[in-house]
């Protein structure tokens, strides 16, 4: 092995920009909260991005839930928790849906709309108080799009989405005047179905039913959170100049016991972040959004080398074959699935899909409190609330969510005796989390073949 000189120049290392050790984020809104997966993305890019940053996250969303019921249940709910963050979405509801539809519409049911929306601004205003008030930091999140524009075979409230961006001006409006961050999720959206729509009139990013955005949708609202609170930026770099000026250049990472012998460069690097793991159910999004562009780029450059193929080893793993030309232009290894460091981050992507089908779960008996018992008077006990459950659930019958309505009563009754396991098990994963998520020291070799 030869040891050569090299002129080191390290990028300084990352910190977030918005959240620090020991925070706790809420995330308060109706179903697209309540059955998410913004929220457990964005708590699998701060595992992976910002390893040695531990947040506790807490899904305080609930399925048909409006900005009154989010200001009702906002003390025992969401104080609860002690948050340092709140982001708050809301407004799907609060427009109700079903004011809009294809045709004209009365005198009446357009007041109807204009009483919805002055009552949504009144009780998203209350909210904003409360923050204030509570010490916590709001990070406002306008609703996401309602699907009017595709020509999916669904029913169409045409004109809620003009309503939801409404909403949206006035959340805006809101944040603008305490001086606080808001997203527009709704615009975000909306621009990528006009986009895709010159292309596919069936084209959507929400689901089947125009309200609940699937994966992609979620993944493309967590794009624009995280756009908007942190900036773009690399997972790790490094490069190799191997010219006549020779220098080792890394960002976010540390590079030592660099050698060179005509055939092998070997390292030794310690990432301080982990690659964002990427599974098919979001390889949709990432056509949408230049997410692996702007965060998910783990750089590794070689200039300088001899023309032909090299295989590069981390931890004496074959991990792929690339040419000079490649190396030269640089490779993202984020791409690369079989890395230790990848697979690392695999794990973690597997402990944030159980936090959030845990946290899910424990949300059955908020969903059932705050939404079907907040006008019991009875007895405390479990009996008489069963009695006036059965009668909510009387007068729904025939409805189109009677089935959702009727299991999740179900759910409740399992889970009010499993509250403290289930939490219990929440904070052992993220325990988890915070133990498994620190990147590793590891031996990287390439080698020409």
């Amino acid at each position: 092995m030869t040891f050569l000189r090299f002129e080191v120049i390290h990028a300084q290392s990352q910190e977030s920009k918005k959240f620090e050790t020991g925070n706790t984020i809420c995330f308060l809104g109706d179903s697209i909260t309540h059955g998410g997966q913004f929220h457990e993305f964005l708590q699998l890019y701060y595992a992976t991005r910002y390893p040695n940053i531990a947040l506790t996250f807490h899904n305080c969303g609930i399925a048909g839930d409006n900005a009154e019921g989010m200001s009702y249940r906002f003390k025992d709910d969401v104080l609860v928790h002690n948050p340092t963050h709140v982001f708050l979405m809301t407004g799907m509801n609060d427009v109700i849906r079903t004011l809009y539809f294809e045709g004209q519409a009365s005198d009446g049911i357009i007041q109807k709309r204009k009483n919805a929306l002055a009552v949504y601004k009144q009780n998203t205003d209350i909210l904003a108080e409360k923050f204030e008030a509570s010490g916590i930091t709001p990070i406002f999140l306008t609703p996401s799009i309602y699907d009017q524009y595709s020509k999916i075979k669904k029913k169409n409230n045409l004109g809620c989405n003009e309503a939801l961006i409404e909403c949206s001006e006035h959340i805006k409006s809101i944040a603008k005047q305490s001086n606080r961050l808001a997203i527009d999720l709704n615009t975000h959206m909306k621009d990528i179905m006009d986009r895709e729509l010159q292309n596919d009139s069936l084209f959507t990013i929400i689901g089947k039913d125009r309200v609940h955005p699937e994966t992609t949708g979620h993944f493309i609202m967590f794009h624009k959170i995280i756009s908007a609170i942190e900036s773009p930026s690399n997972v790790a770099q490094i490069t190799i100049s191997l010219d006549e000026v020779k220098n080792l250049k890394t960002e976010n990472c540390d590079v030592n016991e660099l050698q060179l012998t005509e055939k092998k460069i070997s390292f030794k690097c310690l990432e301080n972040s982990l690659p964002f793991p990427i599974n098919k159910s979001i390889n949709r999004a990432l056509n949408l959004v230049p997410f692996q562009e702007e965060f998910n780029q783990e750089r590794l450059k070689v200039i300088g080398l001899d023309h032909g193929n090299y295989d590069l080893f981390i931890q004496n793993k074959l991990i792929n074959t690339f040419s000079a030309e490649q190396l030269n232009d640089g490779i993202n290894l984020s791409t690369e699935s079989n890395t230790p460091q990848y697979k690392q981050a695999q794990e973690i992507m597997k402990l944030c899909q159980e936090y959030r089908k845990t946290g899910y779960q424990l949300r059955a008996v908020p969903f059932m409190v705050f939404k079907y018992l907040r006008d019991f008077t009875g007895p405390n006990n479990l009996y008489s609330k069963q009695i006036h459950l059965e009668k909510k659930l009387k007068k729904i019958e025939g409805k189109p969510f009677y089935n959702y309505i009727r299991k999740s009563m179900h759910d409740y009754y399992e889970t009010l005796p499993r509250q403290d396991s289930l939490t219990n098990r929440l904070k052992k994963i993220e325990k988890a989390i915070y133990m498994k998520n620190k990147p590793r020291t590891r031996s990287w070799s390439i080698v020409k073949n």
